[in-house]
């Protein structure tokens, strides 16, 4: 698998007043979707992104590819890469290997598909009306190159579309479980950091403080998580398992009775603590949920996990600051982001009920949220 040079956090980290989101427009993306990848576009949707710019295309049947012999019926999402992350190929590289590697284990998730050129990628050139650039971009001129790249569509909904359920949580748990486990021979010796790293917590919610204080549960995670981390299973994980990632389907004869059946977006996988995957799927899950009380869907989430994969006592023990921290630093990051690119509400979908969230969450002692966890866990066990 790849290997992936350390990179310092100054070229990791999003910078203030750095704006690195592609400036493509939807117009654009028949040309260049025929130019690298020989197919003729009949339809564009644009799909929500953080940082990214991404396509829902259809095609017509012709190819004009040698290094692709058939088409996904679904159609593809073109990938469009931020700025910053375009310059690591390395990690893009990471990315497809990564997707790639479930793809042949079983596990749904989008492919790539490789271009005329015969790669799974390619940096372009974006030429953009200055008119349209925002003059506070301090990474690059008004125009830039951004890495492409074309998937497969994963078909359904997302599990933000549909009425949450403990089911649909108890398999977003295995889901992500099965993953971990598929992922423990996939290696890669070290990832470039990203904002979204759980292990950048504490340096991003320093770095926006003006924005937010630094709470007490970041207070908790350096003094409770941070000295453990040595100690604590590792393995590559997905680093962004939430509602927007995780794809649902229903069966023809049942239309309402959705389950959990992909996973999308990699761009946020890295060489991390196990334990990490499940906190940041269980803040993910609670954020939003009306069906049950935000503080029990972990349990949910937990009971599908152990299934696959059990929890060390030491992981225990940290489960609900790294829940906590996650909350903080996602909530930092969508404010600032969102400073920075007025406009796209998609930063905002957090922030809308998470700080309330947080903090019934964070004021519950801490025994409390576990046996209650625990107690979810054994009814299904029943």
């Amino acid at each position: 698998m790849s290997s992936l040079p350390e990179a310092s956090d100054a070229n990791g980290l999003l910078q203030p007043g750095q704006i690195i989101r592609p400036m493509l427009k939807k117009t654009e993306v028949p040309a260049l979707v025929a130019k690298l990848y020989g197919l003729t576009v009949v339809s564009v949707k644009e799909l929500n992104s953080y940082d990214d710019k991404n396509y829902f295309i259809q095609v017509q049947p012709k190819i004009d590819n040698p290094h692709m012999t058939d088409l996904c019926p679904h159609g593809y999402v073109v990938k469009v890469t931020n700025s910053l992350d375009s310059k690591n190929t390395e990690l893009m590289a990471a990315q497809n290997d990564m997707m790639l590697f479930l793809h042949s284990r079983g596990i749904n998730v989008p492919k790539p598909e490789k271009n005329v050129h015969g790669t799974y990628m390619r940096r372009e050139k974006m030429e953009v009306n200055v008119d349209d650039f925002v003059q506070n971009n301090a990474d690059e001129s008004p125009s830039g190159e951004y890495m492409v790249r074309m998937l497969t569509f994963v078909p359904g909904k997302i599990l933000h579309q549909v009425k949450y359920t403990s089911q649909l949580f108890y398999e977003c748990g295995e889901l992500a479980a099965k993953m971990d486990n598929e992922l423990m021979p996939f290696t890669i010796t070290t990832l470039t950091k990203t904002a979204k790293n759980i292990h950048s917590c504490h340096a991003s919610s320093h770095q926006h403080s003006s924005m937010h204080p630094p709470s007490r549960n970041l207070e908790a995670w350096n003094q409770r998580v941070v000295p453990l981390l040595p100690t604590l299973d590792r393995g590559m994980i997905h680093g962004d398992f939430n509602e927007q990632n995780i794809i649902v389907d229903s069966a023809p004869e049942d239309p309402d009775d959705y389950h959990v059946t992909a996973i999308i977006d990699f761009g946020d996988i890295q060489e991390s603590c196990y334990i990490f995957e499940v906190a940041i799927t269980i803040m993910y899950l609670m954020i939003e949920v009306d069906e049950m009380p935000p503080n029990d869907a972990g349990g949910h989430v937990l009971a599908g996990y152990l299934k696959h994969r059990r929890l060390s006592e030491a992981e225990w023990g940290v489960l609900r600051e790294c829940v906590a921290a996650r909350f903080a630093q996602s909530l930092v990051m969508g404010a600032y982001s969102y400073e920075q690119d007025p406009g796209n509400e998609y930063l905002l979908t957090t922030a809308r009920r998470g700080w309330d969230v947080l903090a019934t969450f964070w004021s519950a002692p801490k025994e409390e949220v576990l046996e209650r966890w625990r107690e979810i866990i054994r009814s299904y066990e029943k």
